[in-house]
């Protein structure tokens, strides 16, 4: 009996990809891909892994739908596969969005920030005392006594504001001839990753995709 050779071919599975209704997603789409072989890296690029319904909800593909799919075509090809075990579909309708809502948006959000963080140091600073702190710390360097020093309260509050702006913008940062990402979009990136795997748990054990 002769032996078949196959094509190895590696892909890569990424974690999430937004399509819209009534739409192909094809497999270079959500993956990328490698094989030596140009008939095998075509047909794997042009393999249509999922069909976008007519309303928008969440969905994924599983590594075990694309290898199914890929031997019910061929079955002369050895797929690695790396990277994700699952990518989320997220289904939705393009929006034109009004750039005067967008910065209104943003404008909330940073009001929000502003005074919710000032409330927040206030609180603290009430609670442990800091004139008083602040007013020993004077009598302490200068060996007299003085109500509410300026000269040290002024400088430690501008010293709050620009180390919480050191600290999430990169722009403070020592290493500035690499572009790294903030302390909160480390977080960010980690939230919406945790968010994924939810979905995808949540599809699995509803058995359905979410609305």
């Amino acid at each position: 009996m002769r032996t078949i050779d196959k094509d190895q071919a590696y892909i890569k599975l990424e974690s999430r990809y937004t399509v819209k209704p009534n739409s192909d997603v094809y497999l270079t789409d959500v993956a990328e891909i490698y094989c030596n072989n140009p008939s095998v890296q075509k047909f794997l690029e042009s393999l249509k892994v999922y069909k976008s319904k007519n309303e928008e909800i969440y969905e994924f593909v599983s590594t075990i739908d694309i290898l199914s799919k890929i031997e019910n075509q061929r079955d002369n090809i050895d797929v690695i596969m790396i990277g994700e075990p699952e990518v989320l579909i997220e289904v939705k309708k393009s929006e034109e969005k009004s750039k005067i809502f967008e910065y209104f948006k943003v404008l909330v959000v940073c009001l929000v920030l502003f005074f919710g963080a000032g409330l927040a140091i206030i609180y603290f600073h009430e609670d442990v005392n800091m004139q008083k702190c602040m007013e020993k710390i004077f009598y302490i360097i200068t060996g007299e006594y003085q109500k509410n020093p300026l000269i040290i309260l002024i400088p430690y509050s501008l010293g709050i504001g620009i180390g919480i702006g050191a600290f999430f913008s990169p722009v403070f940062s020592v290493k500035s001839k690499r572009k790294e990402p903030g302390p909160l979009e480390v977080e960010m990136d980690q939230y919406n990753k945790e968010l994924d795997e939810y979905i995808i748990e949540k599809i699995k054990n509803t058995n359905k995709p979410l609305k």
